[in-house]
């Protein structure tokens, strides 16, 4: 199972739009598109606000409040649930598949610069919360007017905790900023006060899991947008989760002697 989500802010505006078929071309014509909000520490489920519904997708368009908004795949019955158990369940498998089941995720500026990119929070992620690691080079450039980064955290539990997130640099040995971030929440940090050396950054936070998705906007309002993978993904052999969970290590060491100096 897999949920979507929206990256908005006071800069941005957004555009989902959820296929209602599989990739091998299958529906399935029981299935509804649900929205999940937190309202009083307790998941409230509805019918998805500004919904323009074809025979191939759902497309949801400029959210406003509803920006921390979750949406899934289900039936009523069983999205129901979510409000009886108060958690995120596991309710359909027809996004379960492989390549993955993702919906497209736009973003749009105010001159009409746009870009979107393939996404989806897998069920999997919402039951942990692990160690947040980004490489900050990999997406960002110097030449940009501006650049920031949506981060999405998606929790089982309809939790609103704080967390703070890091960015170190490596040639400084340095923490240049913190930041405080939200579980269930979309958080925008604008970092182009760093453009010039990002290339040797990263963004870390404990007890924290979530998608990293680079905003990169140029002086002719023409945008890029597009999420950094998880750090195995960039390494190769059986051992790659031992040395990602170094790196991790590593980077949490380096932090907190930078910090206790």
């Amino acid at each position: 199972m897999n949920f979507f989500f929206f990256a908005v802010n006071r800069r941005y505006s957004s555009k989902l739009a959820i296929p209602k078929f599989q990739n091998s071309g299958r529906f399935d014509p029981d299935l509804r598109i649900f929205q999940a909000n937190i309202v009083g520490h307790k998941w409230n489920i509805s019918k998805p606000t500004n919904l323009i519904e074809d025979e191939q997708f759902w497309i949801l368009e400029d959210p406003g409040p509803s920006n921390d908004a979750i949406f899934f795949l289900g039936k009523k019955q069983e999205a129901l649930r979510f409000e009886e158990k108060n958690q995120l369940l596991n309710i359909e498998n027809f996004s379960d598949t492989n390549p993955a089941f993702r919906a497209n995720l736009m973003i749009e500026n105010s001159s009409g610069g746009f870009s979107s990119y393939q996404t989806e929070y897998p069920f999997r992620m919402v039951k942990k919360l692990g160690t947040f690691y980004t490489d900050c080079g990999l997406l960002t450039s110097d030449m940009a007017a501006s650049v920031g980064i949506f981060i999405r955290n998606i929790h089982i539990n309809p939790l609103s905790e704080e967390r703070i997130l890091w960015l170190f640099s490596t040639p400084k040995n340095k923490v240049l900023q913190s930041y405080k971030i939200k579980l269930n929440t979309s958080t925008y940090i604008d970092l182009t006060h760093y453009k010039n050396e990002l290339n040797g950054c990263f963004l870390f936070a404990q007890d924290f899991s979530g998608v990293p998705s680079w905003v990169i906007e140029y002086d002719d309002g023409s945008l890029s947008f597009e999420h950094t993978h998880p750090p195995h993904e960039s390494i190769l052999g059986a051992n790659r989760f031992k040395l990602v969970n170094k790196l991790r290590r590593n980077s949490f060491e380096q932090i907190s002697q930078a910090l206790s100096k």
